[in-house]
């Protein structure tokens, strides 16, 4: 277990779906107070009472949406790392949208839960550490013959090109020369998603995803288009499955 190992607040309206993601935390190790409530109502006052680390957030309820549940999240003083878990990919879009860490399918899996929560654990870091800066995020480009700063939030999306990362800015594009796997790591989890080894784009970008045969792709604000690659299928749309999502369609070309 974690030195200092975070709440988790399970959300779920169905009896059997709580009991299993329940267990399946404890299996995992990674958790330290785990509570559990009933619907999306009952979410909102756990959540101001105990302020958990994590939500396990169950998307289509009765009484309130985990959609719903996870904008009521995005006014509260410190926002929790949320992962949804729902039997429908439909709703993967506005959940990336709203930030959310990861979207699993049900029956979830402990490896996909095990990693969703790793990488929900290094979020919470890494916003302590930059609420403890208090400082807005920037990175050294060149610009012709000289170099300036660009904010982070401003990057619209990443392409690699050999040895260099493209940025693309409205407008404009900078070149950094820096590894991928590097600059992934410097940029918040909560804005940005990578969806290709070669690619990572800002979630608000994100218009909607279209199938053409096997393959998937991106369609960004602004027209663009970009391949998702297979590893990271689930991770955007839940399951590599024609419907619908969010406010779009799944277009079959």
């Amino acid at each position: 277990m974690p030195e200092n190992p975070p709440s988790v607040l399970i959300v779920d309206d169905e009896p059997l779906a709580r009991s299993r993601l329940k267990a399946l935390c404890e299996r995992t190790g990674l958790f330290g107070v785990t509570e559990l409530a009933n619907g999306g109502r009952h979410a909102l006052e756990k959540i101001r009472q105990l302020q958990p680390d994590i939500l396990l957030l169950d998307v289509d309820m009765p009484d309130l949406s985990g959609l719903e549940v996870a904008e009521f999240c995005a006014g509260v003083t410190w926002m929790p790392e949320i992962i949804f878990t729902t039997a429908h990919v439909k709703y993967a879009v506005q959940a990336f949208r709203l930030e959310a860490t990861d979207y699993l399918l049900k029956p979830v899996k402990e490896a996909l839960l095990r990693e969703a929560v790793e990488r929900a654990i290094a979020n919470l870091a890494r916003r302590r550490v930059d609420c403890a800066q208090d400082i807005t995020q920037r990175l050294w480009v060149q610009d012709g013959t000289g170099s300036l700063q660009l904010i982070v939030s401003h990057i619209e999306w990443v392409e690699a090109e050999r040895d260099y990362m493209r940025l693309y800015l409205p407008g404009r594009s900078y070149l950094l020369h820096q590894s991928m796997s590097s600059l992934e790591s410097q940029l918040p989890d909560s804005l940005f998603v990578r969806v290709h080894r070669s690619t990572i784009v800002r979630r608000d970008c994100i218009s909607e995803v279209r199938r053409k045969g096997r393959r998937l792709f991106l369609v960004l604000q602004d027209g663009s288009k970009l391949a998702i690659g297979p590893r990271y299928a689930d991770r955007i749309i839940g399951t590599a499955q024609a419907g619908r999502l969010g406010g779009s369609e799944t277009v079959t070309e």
